[in-house]
């Protein structure tokens, strides 16, 4: 397919053939250029070459928001239910990847999901894949699967495909329930909401994101009632409630150069290949790279 688009675009740009009058002969405006010559110039390839990274960076992207989708349909289907006429929530979420053009099926397999249920109605069993990965990184992969020792296979192999190890590594990390509401521009502010929150059982703090937006951080048991009462009391958009592996500050790895960059980031684009992942956790901060570079391992990680 690539070679005829090449080949295509090089007859569309080729001249035709005109012609001359001179000397009361008739000359092809081609046989005019002079008898020196140059090797052969394949400019197909080059621009191939420019084709698949422009291709490669756009399925990247379409990647990312398809999985940002569908993980918000996978909640609300969790916290609501399935029925959608009864969990509003959930039909807007839906409504919004319709028009985004999420293939349905991947819309239905998330509404699945979030009843425990894969897209053939098998029961999902959660697992996490511990492993590390130069230099000293320590990740814990989760995944909802209903066939564990072939999900497991598949993820060590990417793992030990990009130079990882398997190995115990939640001790990095601690367990901890995390909820993202949606700021509105009619408030409430951080105050207004830490107010209400302290109040809370459970409650561990609340932080106002860089966009505006409010992160509250609680015990795993209280996740769920918190996330509700929060969102009810102050009418905001949920736009992410789980449990989640965040990593101990003490633990965190600075990531200074483009070839850890480009390593982490060909694994964690591996391991969102599989659609049982559900979640990638690694503690790891930016160091002496720059914001877009860093944008290629945090927009892979969940917290």
């Amino acid at each position: 397919m690539a070679t005829r688009q090449g080949l295509s675009s090089l007859l569309n740009t080729s001249r035709p053939f005109t012609f001359t009058k001179q000397s009361n002969s008739i000359i092809c405006r081609q046989c005019r250029r002079s008898f020196a010559t140059t090797p052969a110039q394949w400019a197909g390839h080059n621009k191939w070459s420019k084709t698949k990274h422009i291709k490669a960076v756009t399925d990247k992207k379409k990647m990312s928001e398809r999985a940002a989708f569908t993980k918000t349909i996978a909640m609300y289907s969790r916290m609501y239910g399935e029925n959608v006429q009864f969990n509003p929530q959930l039909a807007t979420a839906i409504t919004a990847a319709t028009k985004a053009s999420i293939p349905k099926h991947l819309i239905e397999a998330a509404v699945a999901r979030g009843q425990g249920r894969s897209a053939t109605g098998a029961q999902l069993e959660s697992m996490s894949l511990e492993a590390l990965m130069p230099p000293d990184v320590a990740m814990v992969v989760d995944a909802e699967t209903d066939n564990k020792t072939r999900t497991l296979h598949d993820l060590r192999h990417v793992v030990k495909k990009a130079g990882g190890v398997v190995g115990s590594t939640t001790f990095y990390f601690t367990r901890r329930g995390r909820a993202v509401f949606k700021a509105k521009e009619s408030g409430p502010t951080l105050s207004e909401v830490l107010d209400e929150a302290i109040e809370y059982e459970g409650l561990e703090d609340v932080e106002e994101l860089p966009e505006g937006d409010f992160l509250a951080w609680t015990q795993p048991n209280t996740l769920t009632a918190i996330t509700e009462a929060l969102s009810t009391k102050f009418e905001l958009e949920i736009l992410d409630s789980d449990i989640v592996w965040a990593p101990n500050e003490d633990t965190k790895v600075s990531i200074d150069t483009a070839d850890q960059i480009e390593s982490l980031d060909a694994l964690f684009n591996g391991l969102k290949e599989y659609p049982e992942v559900k979640a990638i956790y690694a503690n790891v901060r930016q160091g002496a790279v720059v914001d877009e570079e860093w944008d290629k391992v945090e927009r892979n990680l969940d917290v």
